[in-house]
């Protein structure tokens, strides 16, 4: 066994680590495990890339990213969810002023929406949740 030096500031990250991982698993965790687990689930993205999410974040004030993790995250699942073998959407083009518009109007207005695209997905679900109570009620 290794002993290992940590500044305050990551020890007090690393015991929350290691208390969300307790409570996920159900079982008593380590440092080691909450390392092990950092270790196993990092991904190591180019100083461009990085530098270009916390532009765009910081510039351009995009709704619901406070971090480049926040916008990492979005941004694979919005792929996950492209690369499906099921269709989930179909590509509408919005204008570019009009979709960063609305992403400012949704974070003034403190909206219960992610952004813009979470917006329109909510209001997809409501009309077809409109659509299918009339068909039962017409039948």
């Amino acid at each position: 066994m290794k002993t290992l030096r940590v500044q305050d500031e990551v020890h007090e990250k690393l015991t929350t680590l290691v208390g969300e991982l307790t409570a996920q698993s159900g079982k008593l965790q380590t440092y080691a495990d909450a390392l092990l687990r950092l270790i196993e689930t990092s991904i190591i993205l180019p100083d461009e890339l990085i530098d270009g999410i916390t532009d765009i974040i910081s510039r351009r004030k995009i709704a619901g990213y406070a971090s480049t993790t926040e916008f990492a995250k979005d941004a694979i699942r919005r792929r996950l969810e492209e690369i499906k073998e099921e269709d989930y959407y179909v590509k509408v083009p919005i204008p570019r002023e009009e979709y960063e518009l609305l992403n400012e109007a949704i974070e003034e207005a403190g909206a219960p929406f992610k952004n813009a695209d979470d917006y329109i997905r909510q209001h997809i679900r409501e009309k077809i949740e409109e659509y299918e109570e009339f068909r039962t009620g017409k039948k």
